[in-house]
């Protein structure tokens, strides 16, 4: 990932070197910048080589009249290159905005996001693709816009304030999962949405949608689903192959699950060897996949398997003193295993890093889907195996179709009974506006089960989901490490949307269509195996047994930004009756306290950021 900087008209002396030694983080092949005093823009990039034809690229562009900083890769190229050879991925970009302005993003696929100084239409342009690959955090007053690939970064500008988005903090701290699309944790910036783009033309900014993922009118059942099973493996190697396109090593992370393994099958369609790395343990039978791995590694011999050990890598526990500071306080409790994971890639030598990130959202199913369809057998399987068929009937079938009057009638009713349960938030602050606003969100957002096509289009634009996935590829790269996912293709996402809803249903397995279609290339307990992501356990022994989270409790006392919104010594009661249960009544592979224990932990989580945060000048 490289790093791209941009500021016009601003206000104050801009740090710019600081600033852009900061995104150095992103990338060190290359860095430079660009300036044109006359109309107050600057443009800069930090550069990481992730094809072959990055290395012929200067950090800042200039072709065809037009001065560009981008990140990412174009894929499709074929249908841009006109049968020319030794073009840059940069030079796609600009002919394509030479050619189809700004809608040229409807004409571009790929992981991109890009700042255009057009000259002789006074106009800068800020673009990103449509399924969330890259995007960039911006500031605007009106007057001065500033724009960065990482947030934090825009916070040494004098004129940004560290002030937090209240929205924002009010679904962090009440542990609600429905940030608002474009938000970032301060009031201030703001992150461009996918598909979306910025333009900047004679001193106003507008933000606009330009392209967006389509969403079937209706769908069609093939003669024989091996038809689909092979376009999917198609676009499934074409999309690996686009990602293929490095000089760099590349490796993948692997599991026992259908998603790690379905990718790397892929690979090895197109590399004679792959190494893979996994996270093991001895003492977390939740998630110790080492069983299902083998009887896949058994099959492939291709694979050369690196495993890592993660009995100590509990929440909580990550060397923050060493890394820098992520964008957001959306931490995973995987995090200490996961930065295990990274520096033995890093170690090994690799830069770019396979993953099967996205699957589940490829292959979901939902009542509308099915009922959409036509599928009324399927749809009545699915109803009679809920608990409360009443419910399911409202919420996934009459209100979706219901008028916007009676939809906010619900809410409003929803809202009354729902409760923040956790005792040691005051009173006082759920009672303000904004709480009461991001528990409308929240409400809004859960309510209603989204078709497939919905439920990705949801999943790219949330501001939760983008944020804690920022913060998961922020950290990789700055191990050197390039995540890239062929899940998450445009190509493969617009199929799976229009995949018949009964070909992703079924009534005991969820992920019926990719594992019919791996019927032939992974072993049965690979297959047919029930696979949960249940990682909890590892918040549970991290608030449970962890010294860090005492050492973090005493440390609440000395700042007044928590006291305003929690009781502390209320929380720190709860937090010891917790561990207490926990040394004593918790058992492995249950559930234990998870209200309680996922409240703590994304509280901690919050303080500790806030902590690193507060040091920047």
């Amino acid at each position: 990932m490289s790093g791209i900087l941009g500021a016009w008209n601003s206000q104050k002396p801009i740090p710019w070197q600081k600033m852009l030694d900061d995104l150095t983080v992103l990338g060190r092949d290359g860095k430079g910048d660009w300036h044109n005093r006359e109309i107050g823009l600057s443009l800069g990039r930090t550069q990481f080589f992730n094809t072959p034809e990055s290395c012929q690229e200067t950090p800042v562009i200039e072709y065809e009249g037009s001065v560009l900083v981008w990140d990412g890769r174009i894929d499709d190229r074929e249908s841009l290159l006109g049968g020319r050879s030794h073009v840059t991925d940069a030079q796609l970009i600009i002919e394509a905005y030479r050619r189809w302005g700004v809608d040229c993003l409807q004409h571009l696929t790929g992981e991109y996001v890009f700042i255009l100084w057009d000259a002789s239409n006074d106009l800068l342009l800020v673009g990103c693709d449509v399924v969330g690959g890259r995007t960039i955090a911006y500031y605007w007053d009106g007057e001065t816009l500033l724009l960065s690939s990482r947030v934090v970064t825009l916070l040494l500008h004098p004129q940004v304030s560290k002030e937090f988005d209240e929205i924002y903090l009010a679904h962090t701290i009440c542990n609600l999962w429905s940030h608002p699309p474009g938000i970032t944790a301060f009031a201030d910036i703001k992150r461009l949405r996918p598909g979306f783009a910025l333009i900047l033309k004679s001193g106003q900014l507008q933000e606009r949608q330009v392209t967006q993922l389509p969403i079937p009118e209706h769908y069609e059942l093939p003669k024989s689903p091996e038809i689909l099973y092979e376009k999917f493996w198609d676009l499934l190697n074409q999309a690996t192959k686009d990602r293929l396109r490095s000089h760099r090593p590349v490796c993948t992370t692997i599991s026992g699950g259908l998603d790690s393994t379905t990718v790397t099958v892929s690979l090895l369609n197109h590399l004679p060897k792959i190494d893979a790395f996994s996270n093991v343990t001895t003492i977390f039978p939740e998630f110790d996949e080492r069983k299902p791995i083998q009887s896949f590694l058994e099959r492939y011999p291709q694979v050369q398997w690196h495993d890592v050990n993660c009995d100590r890598a509990v929440a909580l526990t990550e060397p923050w003193e060493k890394l820098p500071i992520p964008d957001d306080p959306l931490i995973s409790c995987t995090l200490p295993m996961d930065l295990q994971l990274m520096e033995k890639m890093q170690h090994k030598g690799f830069n770019i890093v396979f993953d099967g990130v996205w699957g589940d959202h490829l292959f979901y199913n939902s009542l509308q889907d099915l009922v959409k369809a036509n599928c009324w057998q399927q749809s009545w399987e699915y109803i009679k195996g809920k608990k409360n068929i009443h419910s399911i009937l409202l919420r996934e079938l009459f209100l979706p179709q219901s008028p916007k009057w009676l939809q906010q009638k619900c809410f409003a009713r929803w809202q009354k009974k729902r409760a923040i349960t956790f005792p040691w938030i005051r009173s006082e602050y759920i009672d303000k506006t904004t709480t009461k606003i991001a528990i409308q969100q929240d409400i809004s957002a859960s309510s209603f089960p989204d078709s497939n096509a919905q439920f990705i289009i949801s999943s790219l634009q949330s501001g939760y989901s983008v944020a804690a996935m920022q913060v998961y590829k922020f950290l990789k790269n700055c191990h050197q490490l390039q995540p890239v996912s062929p899940f998450q293709d445009q190509r493969l996402i617009e199929f799976a949307t229009n995949i018949h809803p009964s070909l992703q249903y079924h009534i005991f397995h969820n992920k019926i269509f990719l594992r019919k279609a791996n019927l032939k290339t992974l072993p049965e307990d690979v297959l047919w195996r029930p696979k949960d992501n249940f990682f909890d356990p590892l918040m549970y022994a991290g608030l449970g047994k962890g010294d860090e989270v005492i050492s973090l409790a005493k440390e609440i006392d000395e700042y007044s930004f928590l006291q305003d919104i929690i009781h502390v010594d209320y929380f720190k009661d709860n937090l010891n009756n917790f561990r207490v249960n926990y040394s004593t009544k918790h058992q492995k592979g249950e559930i234990f306290q998870q209200s309680i224990s996922s409240s703590m932990y994304r509280i901690f989580s919050l303080f500790n950021w806030y902590k690193l945060i507060i040091k920047i000048r």
